[in-house]
């Protein structure tokens, strides 16, 4: 009888000296697997870095004319250790580090205006620092730095987040904690890759798959562009069929999304509401179920902004009762950050046709339409393209 409760105490101690280590070796496997996903963030960092410098040497030349005499290696080494270069930096990790704080919505009168407020005080001061830091670029070029430090900030932030997560599970041993962050590392490393990608886009100054909503309108150009530049946006007049068009994009061909809101707003002040009809343009997310550059269409405003654009279409489309129509391309994050792709630039034909057909049907012989081309223009230029 003792010898039979001594066999089940000493299998039980073992049982349990099974499941601890079982237990630690899951918690360190777990650990040397994230250690793994936040170093491989650091590394799209340090390449984000490289790109930013191959950019800043295509356009800064007084700061390499000085050592083209000692040989490639000094001389990157020189310029890396340079002043000037490591303030260039400096302002890059300022932006990268930089961070937008919400309005107060407690008391939600007047919310959009000061959210508009605080991001055109991002975006100037973005735009002050990437000035700065190639004073004598191309406008464009300046505009697609600005745009690239925003998908470096989003790497930036995917790796800080991530890591925090991490640590406070590796500190307090919790095994849940971790396992939380570990079902996230896929979606998060596809992440990460699609805003490196877009970063590059950026820096070459191509069209990504956020860009087919620029691109439709700008099918509806007519042999005459006008700019707004206060508004950052073009557009141009047409007619079709007996009813005259309006398309607007923002304008390129440098990373810039304008403010096709407040142009709405005021073309429509300007004429008394006098328009049978707005169709917005945009990318949209598709389901997994749904083939990318699946066009569809739908009422109401297509446009992702933080608010105050989307706010302005709808409130002057509602005040004159201006029906409010909304083609979309759809595809996912990953395929509207990265480079456009043949399916996409495929589907901008589709979606040309479809708004020609609602303005044909919608919008009686003789009316007027606004086309509002939304998204980020970049690499997609001012003048009538190709049908």
């Amino acid at each position: 009888m003792f010898q039979i409760g001594l066999d089940y105490i000493l299998s039980l101690i073992v049982f349990m000296l099974f499941i601890f280590f079982s237990n630690e070796l899951q918690m360190y496997m777990i650990i040397l697997s994230l250690n793994s996903f936040i170093d491989e963030i650091k590394i799209y960092e340090k390449l984000s870095n490289r790109m930013f410098a191959k950019l800043i040497f295509a356009h800064r030349q007084d700061l390499i004319e000085k050592y083209y005499e000692i040989g490639t290696k000094k001389a990157a080494r020189a310029i890396m250790e340079s002043g000037e270069f490591k303030k260039i930096m400096e302002w890059i990790d300022e932006v990268v580090n930089s961070f937008l704080i919400d309005p107060v919505t407690l008391d939600p009168t007047e919310v959009l205006d000061r959210l508009e407020h605080i991001i055109d005080i991002r975006r100037r001061r973005m735009l002050f620092l990437a000035e700065r830091i190639l004073p004598s670029a191309p406008n464009f070029v300046i505009k697609n730095l600005e745009s690239a430090m925003e998908a470096a900030a989003a790497i930036r932030y995917t790796r800080k987040i991530s890591e925090h997560i991490f640590r406070i599970g590796k500190n307090t041993k919790n095994i849940y904690y971790l396992l939380q962050l570990k079902l996230f590392v896929p979606f998060l490393r596809e992440l990460c890759l699609s805003f490196f990608d877009a970063l590059k886009g950026f820096i070459e100054g191509a069209p990504i798959g956020d860009t087919v909503g620029a691109l439709v309108a700008q099918k509806f150009f007519g042999d005459e562009v006008e700019e707004d530049s206060d508004l950052r946006v073009v557009f141009s007049s047409t007619e079709i069929d007996g009813r005259y068009v309006l398309a607007i994009k923002a304008k390129g061909p440098g990373s810039e999304v304008g403010q096709p809101g407040k142009f709405l707003e005021k073309i429509i002040q300007k004429i008394d509401g006098n328009v049978d009809a707005i169709i917005t343009v945009d990318a949209a997310l598709r389901l997994e179920s749904e083939k990318v550059g699946k066009v569809g269409v739908g009422v109401g405003a297509a446009i992702g902004d933080p608010g105050p654009e989307k706010f302005r279409i709808e409130k002057w489309a509602t005040k004159y009762r201006i029906p409010l129509y909304a083609v979309v391309i759809k595809e996912n994050y990953i395929e509207s950050l990265t480079p456009l792709r043949k399916s996409l630039l495929n589907a901008v034909n589709k979606a040309y046709e479809t708004v020609k057909r609602i303005i044909l049907e919608e919008v009686p012989e003789g009316g007027k339409v606004i086309i509002l081309g939304i998204g980020n223009t970049v690499g997609a230029g001012n003048s009538p393209i190709g049908i």
